[in-house]
């Protein structure tokens, strides 16, 4: 309980400073935001987040010591896998191609989160390529690679 306070009141000083420090550039408004209006609006809702922490743990009186079962029964496998297919996707993206690429790491990921029917991840990740392809593509103008299919 002790820690939770004290990072709670950590959270909450730091958002305090960023609060001032943005508000010296110029936080502007809604309509015309300036310069320090995102690390402004960023640091109130870490501060409302580091107050409620505070008084959540001032408010309960008993707690389980869960640093113990922290990380016991974690998936350290899932973590592994997915951090070197999100690697391999940064490298091989240029010359195997966005949609391809994006399709075969949603295959993956999908398969590696839950373990849905393959028709299942193989219909959602065709609907997130190409829902992200025609928002970036079609609508944004992005330049995606195009890798082995030349679109």
């Amino acid at each position: 309980m002790k820690l939770d306070v004290l990072s709670g009141i950590f959270w909450l000083v730091m958002a305090i400073l960023v609060c001032m420090e943005s508000a010296r550039v110029d936080v502007g408004s809604f309509k015309s935001p300036g310069p320090g209006f995102l690390p402004f609006v960023a640091a109130l809702i870490l501060g409302g987040f580091g107050i409620v922490l505070v008084i959540n743990a001032v408010l309960k009186k008993t707690r389980q010591d869960s640093t113990t079962n922290l990380w016991k029964g974690l998936g350290w496998h899932k973590v592994i896998i997915i951090l070197a297919s999100l690697i391999a996707y940064a490298i091989l993206l240029p010359s195997v191609g966005y949609l391809v690429l994006t399709f075969a790491l949603m295959l993956l990921l999908f398969g590696i989160i839950e373990r849905p029917r393959f028709w299942v991840r193989l219909v959602t990740a065709l609907i997130t390529v190409l829902a992200t392809y025609l928002v970036f593509y079609m609508w944004l103008n992005v330049q995606l690679p195009k890798g082995l299919i030349d679109f």
